[in-house]
């Protein structure tokens, strides 16, 4: 039986999705059908191709040499397809189509490429990112604590009163230390902390910080209702800790979709002050 043109695109979709993913089974979740059809799939690939892609004598398939450029054609096949529904979406009127984005609270933060998203938000510091990024708003920081916790410890007034407070860090590769700058009359004052309790999760620093476990340092948005109604307070208010920027990240595939480009417009006109 012969294949049509939609069905070697999805082949090429297969192959890259096995390989981004590192297994049969994942790559088969991704899009939507059972391992036994991407493996027969895949063999019919190899078979049309004339030549074996992918080893599987190993747990994790690897690519031959034939592989790895079939690989890399696939992945720009798919880029050019993408690029020719972007470019008519441009000459309609109206937009439409599915953006998937993702929001990452953790440290482990997904893969725009592996996961097949279009947008990435997070707030992190440029120069390790592999995307392209566009910056959304500053991410405002503040240094708070439970009021029950507060009530039961000693009052601080300067930033070393810190290290006589439990504290609860987010996790990093060297462990449960993070850097926390503060800022004060314009000038940056340096600080490094220790944790008590260091959580690889924004959410779970939040949630650690309302059951009373110690001081945190949270983005100002996720505990503003708490703080107005007084469940949660900000702990020294003259130092105000350094903020990241948070961005909208995009691989450059994604970056003449018009569809990425007005949704991106529609977030940063949403959150500018009027």
């Amino acid at each position: 039986m012969r294949h049509h043109k939609l069905d070697t695109l999805y082949l090429m979709r297969l192959l890259v999705a096995i390989v981004r993913c590192g297994s049969f089974a994942a790559a088969a979740a991704q899009l939507g059908i059972t391992p036994s059809k991407a493996s027969k799939d895949l063999r019919h690939l190899e078979q049309s191709l004339g030549s074996v892609l992918l080893s599987r004598t190993t747990r994790r398939v690897q690519l031959t040499d034939a592989g790895e450029l079939a690989y890399r054609q696939a992945d720009q096949m798919i880029a050019l397809y993408e690029q020719l529904l972007d470019g008519l979406q441009r000459r309609r009127s109206a937009l439409c189509g599915e953006v998937r984005i993702i929001a990452d609270f953790s440290n482990t933060p997904a893969d725009l490429l592996r996961d097949n998203l279009h947008v990435a938000f997070r707030s992190t510091e440029l120069g390790t990112q592999p995307y392209l990024a566009r910056p959304i708003a500053v991410d405002d920081l503040v240094l708070c604590a439970s009021a029950d916790y507060l009530d039961l410890h000693p009052p601080l007034s300067t930033p070393q009163d810190l290290h006589q407070h439990s504290l609860i860090t987010r996790s990093q590769e060297y462990g449960r230390h993070e850097r926390w700058p503060l800022l004060a009359q314009g000038r940056e004052i340096p600080l490094e902390v220790a944790g008590e309790l260091a959580f690889s999760s924004k959410k779970a620093v939040h949630q650690g910080m309302r059951q009373g476990l110690g001081i945190a340092r949270l983005p100002r948005y996720l505990v503003a209702a708490e703080l107005a109604e007084g469940v949660v307070r900000e702990v020294l208010p003259d130092y105000r800790p350094k903020g990241a920027h948070f961005y909208a990240l995009y691989t450059q595939r994604r970056a003449e979709s018009a569809l990425v480009g007005h949704f991106l417009d529609y977030v940063i006109e949403a959150l500018t002050p009027s």
